[in-house]
């Protein structure tokens, strides 16, 4: 029987593991609506599940608990969360759950030339603290260890406004570029510390940087060539200096440029988005499953919410069977599994994984 690491290594090296790898990422809500439905605590329930894969990162004295995906420094007076980029969210409800989402103006939304952009607060890798890392890696025994870095894209239109910044990559792109290179310096530094303290020990790192709606790029190919591929290919280049594989995350369909990103660097795809436009993943597995290991593809938009727990049953089999043949796969959700999917559906798909092999 394979240790948890060295099953998720043969899985991204495209060998076949003695089960598949899971990585479940659930909203809190259903976490907690499942731990009741089993009978367990936090960590019994991930022992259940079988969870192969650990995120480990650096720390940061937040100024809120709540927070998007950077550390909240501020609670604005209109109660808006704002993070390092000084980009503000607000929490949000849905009948099923809370989540984070934008509020109130970019930061930079009045951003006229690189001279605005010099003087801005940016913030510093070594405000993290990193002498952690290699402690919590060894603590988690044979699991594996990940890390995780945003990307210069996203936040880059986070902090300007989309129009905005769509429109400046067209029309300033010295503008956009100096934006994206600011940001992509403090992340390619954080970076470096980081794997600098796993000492070797993480199987993967991911940039973790949407680009995509569900049709199709946010940009042209041809733009996304020109000015996202090579600062992209930095952080694979870094990563894998330091003998580390490289998952990249986007939402939405990415098809348009799965070559580009094989060339570049990365081995895993994430979270491979079922619904999206070319991104059925039993078609990115005859296309692309030599040079790609997929990561997720268990659409959490209609199937898993609507279907009866035998389907997930064998849609799960079928994702090990054909996505999973000769490894090249680790079982997840399409994105975060949320709490309008049933406890029993949640149930039936690790059930059929931990026995399916």
């Amino acid at each position: 029987m394979m240790t948890p690491r060295q099953r998720v290594l043969a899985a991204v090296e495209h060998c076949q593991p003695d089960r598949v790898p899971m990585d479940l990422g659930m909203a809190a809500e259903l976490q907690h609506a499942l731990r009741d439905h089993l009978g367990l605590d936090e960590k019994g329930l991930w022992d259940w599940v079988g969870q192969d894969l650990q995120l480990v990162m650096p720390t940061y004295p937040a100024a809120s608990p709540l927070c998007y995906a950077d550390p909240t420094i501020e609670v604005t007076p209109e109660g808006w969360y704002a993070d390092i980029w000084r980009v503000p969210f607000r929490q949000a409800k849905t009948e099923f759950q809370t989540y984070m989402e934008l509020a109130g103006q970019p930061p930079l939304k009045q951003c006229a030339s690189p001279a605005d952009l010099d003087a801005f607060d940016w913030p510093n890798a070594a405000d993290w603290d990193y002498s952690h890392i290699a402690e919590e890696i060894q603590s988690l025994g044979d699991r594996a260890a990940w890390g995780h870095s945003r990307g210069f894209f996203e936040i880059a239109h986070f902090m300007r406004g989309m129009d905005a910044f769509l429109t400046d990559l067209a029309l300033a792109p010295e503008l956009a570029c100096g934006l994206m290179d600011r940001i992509a310096a403090f992340l390619l530094e954080k970076t470096r510390r980081t794997l600098e303290a796993a000492d070797g020990r993480m199987v993967f790192f991911e940039y973790n940087d949407d680009v995509a709606s569900q049709q199709a790029l946010f940009v042209s190919p041809t733009m996304w060539r020109e000015l996202i591929k090579p600062r992209m290919a930095k952080f694979c280049d870094l990563i894998h200096g330091f003998g580390c594989k490289v998952r990249y995350h986007s939402c939405g369909s990415v098809h348009a440029i799965l070559p580009d990103l094989i060339e570049i660097g990365v081995d895993i795809l994430t979270p491979v988005q079922a619904k999206a436009t070319n991104m059925d993943p039993f078609a990115l597995k005859e296309q692309f499953g030599e040079k790609l290991c997929f990561h997720g593809g268990i659409d959490i938009q209609e199937f898993l919410p609507h279907a009866s727990t035998e389907e997930v049953r064998r849609h799960t089999r079928r994702m090990i069977d054909v996505v999973g043949r000769d490894g090249g796969y680790i079982l997840a959700g399409s994105h975060t599994l949320q709490a309008d999917i049933p406890v029993e559906n949640v149930v039936a798909m690790i059930e059929e994984a931990k026995r399916h092999v």
